[in-house]
């Protein structure tokens, strides 16, 4: 084993064939937007925006470990799960979330990255029969043709998509709670970990910046009346 090698793993649940995991992926906010606690694409790191995220990532054994193993991952914001793990946490009987994006650069045939992500809790299955265990996980990579809108986003063109890769994962209560109880732990304990410096630093530089406008208000004044006292 490689000593060196560090987990960013924070939460796990393994069944026979499958596993699903929740990574840290959490990214400090510059301190001109201290009070936001988290990077939301203000500075750019090998030349994409950072965004601070959590990543989730499913691993499929059907087939066999090794080679044969089917990997799918997404990321989420920390909002995100602070709102999936609260329903979770009110008992909320039936609950839907779903995410879809395209990013990254296109290859030579104008394709980019593709994931669709979908978290749902349902007591009911498609037959009217009771849910035995009722939250599903399931993740699909691809890639497809970006298309910018009049607004500056981008969605996907129609017909575009193309699968690479596809897994879902039943949890139950419990599972879910393991994992999300964990990861909006983490959260929070980042948040109290980064907070104080970065807040402190933010403070100083925003009452520095407020100096430096008051002296150039009071030089400008001056300027204007040259013979005041």
């Amino acid at each position: 084993m490689n000593e060196s090698y560090i987990s960013t793993q924070i939460s796990v649940v393994k069944t026979d064939r499958k596993l699903v995991a929740f990574y840290d992926k959490l990214k400090i906010a510059p301190v001109a937007n201290y009070a936001q606690l988290h990077a939301n694409g203000e500075y750019y790191e090998r030349n994409r925006k950072v965004r601070s995220l959590i990543g989730l990532r499913l691993l499929d054994y059907s087939n066999g470990k090794g080679a044969g193993t089917i990997t799918a991952s997404a990321n989420l914001s920390p909002d995100d799960l602070e709102f999936i793990y609260s329903r979770l946490y009110a008992g909320i009987p039936e609950f839907s979330f779903s995410q879809d994006k395209i990013f990254g650069e296109r290859d030579q045939n104008g394709f980019a990255k593709v994931t669709k992500l979908s978290i749902v809790r349902a007591t009911l299955t498609y037959d009217g029969k009771p849910q035995r265990i009722p939250w599903i996980i399931s993740i699909e990579n691809g890639r497809g043709i970006p298309v910018n809108n009049a607004n500056g986003g981008t969605y996907m063109q129609k017909g575009s998509f193309q699968s690479e890769a596809k897994i879902g994962i039943y949890l139950t209560d419990s599972d879910m709670f393991h994992l999300l109880n964990r990861v909006v732990r983490y959260i929070h304990t980042w948040e109290a970990t980064i907070g104080p410096s970065l807040i402190t630093n933010g403070k100083h530089a925003l009452q520095d910046a407020i100096s430096q406008r008051q002296n150039h208000t009071s030089l400008n004044e001056l300027n204007q009346n040259p013979h005041v006292a």
